[in-house]
């Protein structure tokens, strides 16, 4: 009861195709909506029908709501029931200009609702609403009656492994979380170490603060009380003083080279 251009024709036009990929998609789609209808009455069977497994004082005080909660409610349910099959041809029909020949543009050359309309048989068009129903009504009478047996064959070899297997959601999350998230995760540790860890740190304060602290010691490490040395460093300070205006004059390459050995 979501109205009916929105799942019955979507359905109607996959089969109206008489493509075999399309007819495929048609009974998906149908077992998605036999599927997606069990959920519903799944949540009205344990809502009105059986047992409250909460705490008195949870539903003890549970009541109607009043009539400016129920009327809007009951607007929306009538609307939701009929107004799709009434007003299809307002929103999707090939003859009405209520919003200027379609809501929904479709080129000519994909047109297909000449035949989901009148090429379809008649079989097809109900089958979704038969499904529905009658698992609709297997699934409350197995349930109200025979909830022994699907016990039985819930926790038997076979039974366990196909409710494990649809639980798991055909077991995609377990290899997405095994090949594809764990995988990603060691990536973003690796990178984590290499880039925020590694080069960040390096080229930031520590490494700024390492590096400082390398050439403190090396320049401190040139005190060695031999005056001979001392000598040495005069005589080679005032050779390269004297020779930067040289050095400048030909090739500055070679004087910045000089000044970061």
């Amino acid at each position: 009861m979501t109205g009916f251009y929105s799942k019955d024709f979507i359905l109607e036009s996959a089969y109206g195709q008489f493509y075999f990929s399309s007819i495929v998609v048609y009974f998906i789609a149908t077992i998605g909506a036999i599927f997606t209808t069990l959920y519903s009455v799944k949540v009205l069977y344990l809502t009105f029908l059986s047992n409250p497994h909460g705490s008195l004082i949870n539903y003890k005080q549970a009541h109607e709501g009043d009539i400016y909660m129920s009327l809007p409610l009951i607007i929306l349910a009538v609307f939701s029931i009929f107004f799709g099959y009434i007003t299809k041809d307002i929103f999707i029909g090939l003859g009405s200009a209520f919003f200027s020949d379609n809501s929904l543009f479709i080129h000519p050359s994909h047109e297909i609702m000449i035949e989901s309309e009148w090429g379809v048989p008649r079989l097809f068009k109900l089958l979704p609403f038969v499904f529905t129903i009658l698992f609709s009504i297997l699934a409350l009478v197995i349930f109200e009656f025979y909830s022994p047996l699907l016990l039985y064959f819930k926790y038997s070899r076979f039974g366990y492994n196909l409710f494990g297997f649809f639980n798991q959601r055909f077991l995609i999350e377990l290899f997405y979380n095994k090949y594809i998230t764990g995988t990603i995760l060691a990536l973003g540790g690796q990178t984590t170490k290499v880039i925020d860890k590694g080069s960040i740190e390096l080229l930031g304060p520590f490494g700024l603060e390492k590096g400082l602290l390398n050439l403190s010691k090396n320049i401190a490490s040139l005190d060695t009380g031999v005056i001979t040395s001392y000598a040495l460093y005069i005589l080679v300070g005032l050779t390269f003083y004297l020779a930067i205006p040289y050095l400048s004059l030909t090739d500055n390459s070679l004087l910045l080279l000089i000044c970061f050995a």
